[in-house]
């Protein structure tokens, strides 16, 4: 069945055409999530070397002042000392610096203002980092062989948000309409206005990119993370998301997304489990956003 072109009388755009707008625009976005991809490649590779990482980035000024900045970060524990990449790479390691530059190629693109979903650019960026520690501490207690690919997951799984931005944008009016100030933009409303939600657009995104199809099916399902069966990457990315929200709710607020059941059974974690991984994501949260370590 063929696309149904834009509507020329400002009505809402049909599914197909929005999909297609969107990833025509991918063209036009930051290199970022490359960067992301080629760093887990590196990683992933026997052969591969620090020299290898920082090839990524040597030729990227703001990317490497960014891999700076997190460097002396006090999550790190290196003193605030760091004043190369090369310096980086000889106190961190390989596995550490690659986790560095995707941190910091994520945190470039992901560290913006979202208007039309009513999000700053810091509440952006903590919610996709507390996502990604919060999936890496459970990936590697369960199973460690997917920990660097469930950060990853965590850092890209609302990276879809980005997509849709300026679609939503031009649909203010919409938007206005489906939902209530101030509230959340939800995927409901989403998909009723622009017909694809953040998840289905970014998994679309990651395919152009040629991301690998586990992170993929991650990504696409993390709302849902049951109908990929079997998938311990969606059922993680699902569980940090809402461990993630859980922690960014105000007191007396109920939580907007909620652990589903299914989830904390196949990965074995209680409620108590969901206590100790928010502590510990909070805590990794505020020292890499905290100022450099100089004691």
């Amino acid at each position: 069945m063929a696309d149904t072109p834009h509507s020329s009388g400002g009505g809402p755009a049909a599914a197909g055409d929005i999909k297609s707008q969107a990833l025509r625009s991918l063209v036009k976005l930051s290199p970022r999530p490359l960067v992301i991809l080629r760093a887990r490649e590196v990683l992933a590779d026997p052969n591969a070397g620090l020299r290898d990482l920082t090839n990524i980035i040597e030729d990227d000024l703001a990317l490497v002042a960014k891999v700076l900045a997190l460097a002396n970060s006090a999550y790190f524990g290196i003193g605030g000392q760091v004043s190369s990449v090369r310096h980086a790479a000889a106190l961190l390691g390989f596995q550490t610096l690659g986790e560095l530059i995707t941190l910091s190629a994520s945190a470039l693109w992901l560290g913006c203002e979202l208007t039309a979903y009513r999000l700053n650019a810091r509440r952006v960026w903590a919610h996709s980092l507390a996502t990604a520690l919060c999936a890496r501490r459970i990936a590697a207690t369960r199973f460690p062989e997917i920990a660097a690919d469930a950060f990853v997951v965590g850092l890209l799984h609302d990276a879809g948000k980005v997509i849709l931005e300026p679609f939503l944008q031009q649909r203010q009016a919409q938007l206005d309409a489906v939902c209530r100030p101030l509230a959340p933009v939800t995927r409901d409303a989403e998909r009723q206005i622009l017909g694809i939600d953040h998840a289905e657009m970014m998994a679309r995104a990651c395919r152009f990119w040629r991301f690998p199809e586990s992170l993929t099916q991650a990504i696409r399902f993390h709302h849902s993370p049951a109908l990929p069966a079997q998938s311990a990457l969606a059922h993680i990315a699902h569980t940090a998301n809402a461990v993630a929200h859980r922690a960014e709710a105000l007191p007396g607020q109920v939580e907007t997304i909620a652990v589903e059941a299914e989830a904390l059974d196949f990965l074995m974690i209680d409620r108590e489990d969901l206590d100790r991984l928010q502590a510990d994501m909070i805590a990794g949260v505020r020292k890499l956003e905290g100022e450099p370590d100089n004691a």
